[in-house]
């Protein structure tokens, strides 16, 4: 009784267990692992029968289970195959989800949305035809399938990169909404809107379960006329969210109008993130004032001053701290100002990238730029 063994991966058809013999097989016959033809296969070059006793009876003596290099190659192939429906079943899914909203979506896309889209698209291709040489290309699957299967995993990485994180971040950013003490606060606040009792009682507005629909309205249908960030730049009040809801249900489409109980749903939502829009809101603010003190500091250090009370000594290590924080300070050499006026320029243009300096350090830095590089030019 002949084996006879599949170089793709490595299956061994044995005439004496399968109890048939291999010329009996029909020539549409496919290994069962990979689905090779059978012309592929080759006969088995079968070692001597004690070798194998003896390699048996080492790993019994080691303790080792003897489990043959066939049998491992078959379940990885096996463990293969199932992995790469479960990604098509998964690719599927998403793409049933992303496609209908890019059809409705009306604004310009983000970038790293752009990006997302592009790579889920480009995948795609790549998993037809990796399918279609794998089941009707066989004598392609050496020289393309390792690449197309690279491919698709390098892109489902940085997919996985791009969307996992921003998930974890809103999801420990949204894990307060849930707390008792807000959900408390947005049943109070929906008493305050024309919401009737029986439809407060049925809907349960302010439960987990009916902030999370609200969120998932808000993500799913809201997006299709506008970006978010034009909704959420800063909190309103519960009767303001509930007409911008109202003015939003106003302009979705006859075939997927926004009911009222998610109008309700969606407002909801809404109240229950108004304390952290107000708090980015604050630190916003915050930032801004900080800028314009630095910009009315950057004008009063431009004004002449008391030559004397110039330390060329100690403004050097101020400039070189300083400008450090965002790039390198030799920078300047290379577009050095030229004048009083243009050295006041730059330094303007650095509070305005960010550079926290008080106004006797914007003197310093003004007077060590005037004095190095626009001295001599004037």
């Amino acid at each position: 009784m002949a084996r006879y063994v599949c170089p793709v991966c490595g299956y061994v058809y044995d005439e004496s267990a399968e109890g048939a013999s291999w010329d009996s097989l029909p020539k549409e016959w496919r290994c069962p692992v990979c689905r090779a033809a059978k012309s592929k296969f080759e006969p088995a070059q079968d070692a001597p029968q004690t070798t194998g006793i003896k390699e048996a009876e080492g790993d019994k003596h080691s303790g080792a289970s003897a489990v043959p290099a066939s049998s491992l190659l078959h379940r990885a192939v096996f463990a293969h195959r199932v992995f790469g429906y479960v990604f098509l079943v998964i690719y599927v899914l998403m793409i049933l989800q992303m496609l209908p909203r890019l059809w409705t979506y009306q604004i310009e896309f983000p970038a790293r949305t752009a990006i997302h889209i592009a790579l889920g698209l480009a995948i795609g291709p790549m998993l037809l035809l990796k399918i279609a040489i794998v089941r009707f290309f066989r004598r392609l699957e050496q020289s393309l399938a390792p690449m197309l299967g690279t491919s698709m995993l390098v892109g489902s990485v940085v997919l996985i990169g791009f969307s996992v994180p921003a998930a974890f971040q809103e999801a420990i950013r949204t894990s307060h909404l849930f707390t008792p003490e807000n959900r408390e606060r947005v049943r109070t606040l929906l008493a305050q809107t024309d919401l009737d009792v029986a439809t407060r009682d049925r809907l349960q507005l302010d439960s987990p379960a009916a902030l999370r629909a609200g969120q998932r309205v808000l993500r799913q249908e809201c997006i299709d006329c506008h970006d978010l960030r034009t909704v959420l730049a800063r909190p309103r009040t519960p009767e303001n969210w509930l007409q911008t809801v109202r003015r939003m249900a106003d302009r979705t489409t006859a075939t997927n109008p926004l009911t009222e109980d998610e109008q309700w749903q969606v407002t909801a939502y809404l109240i229950a993130i108004s304390p952290q829009l107000q708090k980015s809101v604050q630190q916003q603010r915050v930032a801004d004032d900080q800028r314009n003190q630095s910009k009315a500091a950057v004008v009063s250090a431009a004004e002449p001053t008391d030559l004397s009370a110039y330390d060329a000594a100690a403004a050097e290590p101020v400039f070189q701290d300083k400008c450090s924080q965002c790039h390198d300070a030799g920078l300047v050499d290379q577009s050095p100002p030229r004048s009083a006026e243009e050295a006041g320029n730059l330094v303007d243009r650095m509070v305005q990238e960010g550079l926290d300096a008080t106004e006797a350090e914007l003197a310093q830095i003004i007077r060590y730029l005037t004095e190095t590089y626009a001295a001599g030019t004037e």
